[in-house]
């Protein structure tokens, strides 16, 4: 049976149904997928390597837990945050599809500056997502802060390979960035997709 009309004049939704965005839930099938093939690996290794190496796998991974969720959470409030404070008509226009080449070049300059790993860069991806950045500028972000990250290229490529090799790598990598948001323009987008 419809219900009634709102206030627009469109009827709403049927009593029980939820025709809204549907939240993510934390344990959907790509969880029970990742679960199922741990539980196989640890078998796996039980199995293989005996109890003392399962033991020191799962101690070792557990520490390595302790170590990144502080981080992530912090990530993910940073994220919040961003999604909050930024108003949507404002990502929309410096990093939406509308913004061009322009918004790329917004977008590879901020990945190449955004420290830290993948905890750091794609809760703030996800954010910008949801605020309304286009999909050429999210991965021209994603690509500039893979491949130009100035974090890496001081702390590591720098003082590793020489200020030489690492000048020439970044120039032959200053393009990809723009190339990558290029192609992705060409791609289909998916029916559903929030950025489109």
């Amino acid at each position: 049976m419809p219900g009634v009309a709102d206030e627009d004049g469109r009827p709403s939704p049927p009593s029980g149904r939820d025709d809204g965005p549907r939240s993510p839930r934390a344990f959907d099938r790509s969880f029970w997928i990742f679960f199922l093939l741990a539980i196989v690996s640890a078998a796996a290794c039980w199995a293989v390597k005996g109890e003392a190496v399962f033991r020191q796998t799962l101690f070792g991974d557990l520490r390595l837990l302790a170590e990144i969720l502080p981080r992530i959470v912090a990530a993910l409030c940073v994220a919040a945050l961003v999604q909050v404070l930024i108003p949507r008509k404002a990502v929309a226009e410096a990093l939406g599809d509308e913004a061009g080449l322009r918004g790329v070049a917004l977008a590879a300059g901020a990945g190449a500056l955004t420290p830290g790993g993948p905890m750091t860069s794609f809760p703030l991806v996800s954010a910008l997502h949801n605020a309304g950045s286009g999909r050429g500028a999210l991965i021209a972000y994603l690509t500039s802060w893979s491949t130009l990250g100035f974090q890496r290229i001081l702390s590591w490529e720098i003082p590793l390979m020489g200020i030489e090799f690492a000048a020439i790598r970044f120039a032959a990598s200053l393009p990809l960035p723009f190339v990558a948001a290029a192609i992705s323009a060409l791609l289909p987008k998916p029916a559903r997709d929030p950025a489109s």
